[in-house]
């Protein structure tokens, strides 16, 4: 078989994002930043947001195929549109080696701006898996185990004739859809615009929902308390804790992404939580955030 061919599984990013970018090099690059800022090995927490490290030099090695200069001014034309934030928070003065995050509320304006619906916002927003609370280590450097190991490069599961005959085989109905007509005075539709509210409080540019788009937040919450067993209270208290937490408002923009990431936060928030009770804690308590 050709050296040419896939033998290995590849890296990815989705064709909408290159599509909002105006570039699939660019779409590569930034779906590779959001896969390291997802590494629980790499990367400094600092204003609130997860941050890692690297060279041009360094990002070069991951895209061999582009120019060194090309990555560069891909990185600064991201950084230009709001898309890519930079900081220092290197050691050493003159150490100006950037440091990036994604801003993703510029990349949802983007997203909005052309026309993208709030399904698609949620696919997007799928593909960032659970972020834990961020390290405190740095990127490795050079010398160490960094993020230039082709062994560490963000890949897809491979391909294969087995899984796309499974997948076809399968039913194609939206497990998460429902006829369900959710009213104004619904405990599922007031959760839903009670989160939507606390969005719109973090970003007043946040666009408005339609109805079919309030619809279907509201029915994410039916699923939370259905399937999930969770109540109301405990969905309520998780918005209030979400949405005032600097790293995760900036995650949860969504019902389908609070039910996603809802326990990887429930144990962060069971501790603050319990940090600001009284000494005296009744067993009862513990059923805060959990069920």
């Amino acid at each position: 078989m050709s050296k040419l061919l896939i033998n290995e599984q590849p890296l990815q990013f989705l064709p909408t994002l290159a599509k909002v970018l105006g570039n699939s090099d660019k779409a590569l690059i930034l779906q590779q930043i959001q896969y390291w800022l997802n590494n629980p090995k790499v990367g400094k927490e600092a204003d609130g947001r997860k941050w890692i490290r690297n060279t041009v030099e360094e990002w070069h090695k991951q895209f061999p195929w582009i120019a060194s200069k090309t990555v560069q001014r891909y990185l600064k034309d991201l950084e230009g549109k709001g898309i890519l934030l930079t900081n220092n928070l290197n050691k050493l003065k003159f150490d100006r080696t950037k440091w990036y995050t994604i801003d993703y509320n510029e990349l949802d304006k983007l997203t909005n701006a052309l026309g993208q619906s709030d399904q698609m916002e949620g696919d997007s927003q799928d593909q960032r898996k659970g972020t834990d609370s961020p390290a405190d280590n740095g990127t490795p450097s050079p010398s160490q185990k960094g993020t230039d190991s082709p062994e560490q490069y963000h890949r897809l599961p491979e391909t294969t004739h087995k899984t796309t005959t499974e997948n076809s085989g399968k039913s194609k109905s939206p497990s998460h859809e429902s006829k369900k007509k959710f009213t104004p005075d619904s405990v599922e539709y007031q959760l839903a615009m009670y989160l939507f509210d606390k969005i719109k409080q973090n970003n007043p540019d946040h666009l408005d929902l339609t109805e079919s788009q309030k619809q279907k937040w509201a029915d994410y919450i039916r699923l939370m308390i259905e399937r999930d067993k969770r109540t109301p209270k405990q969905i309520r208290n998780m918005i209030d804790w979400c949405q005032a937490d600097g790293f995760w408002r900036q995650n949860i923009l969504s019902t389908a992404k609070l039910r996603k990431q809802y326990d990887t936060m429930a144990p962060r928030a069971m501790k603050e939580w319990q940090r600001k009770q009284p000494v005296t804690v009744s067993f009862e308590d513990d059923d805060w955030f959990r069920r």
